[in-house]
């Protein structure tokens, strides 16, 4: 007698399942004011040339670049605590940005990998303003504020 066998096969599905460590993108965004001291004292009818208030230091990775992001409380112009007003126009590392608004204005924006701003130590990028001679002429003696936002957003 003959008896013929059957075979079935049975595939068989493994899956692997590796962890792989989690990639952490380095963004951040610093500001650092430079100390002016004294204040610096305006002269009426004398311009303020492009005078530094400061450095932003930017850090990230991001292989399709970033964009700086930048704002005034005041909307462009300095305030004393009764509420005159010295508009000035800020400077974002060597390019004039005008007068800033209460809302972000793109001050940088870079599209590739910025090798030295993806070092542990950041890139710097100087912050200066200038107020013109019209600016100050009539204003009270007094202490002037304004307060500015760096918003640093990753692509």
């Amino acid at each position: 007698m003959l008896r013929l066998a059957m075979l079935k096969y049975f595939p068989i599905t493994c899956l692997f399942l590796v962890a792989l460590p989690a990639f952490s993108q380095v963004n951040s965004i610093t500001f650092t004011s430079t100390t002016i001291s004294p204040p610096v004292d305006l002269i009426p009818n004398t311009a303020l040339p492009n005078t530094l208030i400061g450095k932003v230091n930017i850090k990230s990775d991001n292989a399709n670049g970033f964009m700086v992001n930048a704002k005034s409380t005041n909307g462009g112009a300095l305030k004393r605590s009764s509420g005159e007003l010295i508009d000035y126009t800020v400077n974002y590392n060597g390019i004039e940005q005008g007068q800033l608004t209460t809302t972000d204005k793109t001050v940088e924006n870079v599209s590739t990998l910025i090798t030295s701003c993806a070092s542990e130590t950041g890139c710097d990028r100087n912050i200066q303003i200038a107020i013109s001679q019209f600016a100050i002429s009539a204003k009270p003696a007094g202490s002037y504020a304004d307060q500015l936002t760096f918003t640093l957003v990753a692509k």
